[in-house]
């Protein structure tokens, strides 16, 4: 006596094959949450060191309309958060002439021409609008050039520069979105007067 045995009854039905799935889903993402545990106990990230800054002071005198030297005085003490910060004043070097009041020459003969700007800053939202007057020299006459634009700090540290106006006039073709609140930002910057 033979025996036959139907088959429709062994195959796994949908149920079970979705069951199979899930537990081997599970197991999966089991298997890589402990590699990821694994790995943040092993591993940990050191922060970058923050780069050298140096500053250096081109122009050590500047000379007001009066001929009084212009004196910088600091209300509080300068504050550094975060990393370190080297200064390194350097003297320029003697040249041929006295340099103070006029253009100074250079050992070969060479004239060497002087432009001062003076920056304003205004605090405008999250960034600075700047604005810069540009003197042929240490003089304190009327300004050559000036120039104004928006300046806000990035995620990574550094800076992004939008130019809003240049002597006094809107710079045309200027993209609205770069610089929250444009109409007060323009309002903000510092036309010299006679």
């Amino acid at each position: 006596m033979e025996q036959r045995l139907n088959a429709t009854y062994l195959r796994a039905g949908p149920f079970e094959r979705a069951a199979a799935i899930g537990v081997g889903a599970v197991a999966i993402g089991t298997g890589i949450l402990l590699a990821a545990w694994g790995v943040s106990l092993l591993w940990h990230p050191t922060p970058p060191t923050p780069p050298e800054i140096t500053i250096r002071i081109v122009n050590p005198e500047l000379t007001v309309k009066q001929d009084k030297p212009l004196i910088v005085e600091q209300s509080e003490p300068f504050k550094l958060e975060h990393g370190e910060l080297t200064v390194k004043v350097e003297q320029p070097t003697a040249t041929v002439g006295s340099g103070v009041g006029g253009n100074a020459k250079t050992p070969t003969g060479d004239v060497i021409s002087r432009e001062v700007t003076v920056f304003s800053n205004v605090k405008h939202g999250p960034g600075t609008v700047v604005t810069g007057w540009t003197y042929p020299d240490g003089g304190g006459s009327v300004p050559v050039r000036q120039y104004c634009y928006y300046t806000a700090s990035n995620v990574d540290h550094s800076s992004t520069r939008v130019d809003i106006a240049s002597n006094g006039d809107r710079v045309p073709h200027l993209s609205a979105p770069l610089v929250p609140d444009l109409e007060g930002a323009l309002a903000k910057c510092q036309w010299w007067q006679a």
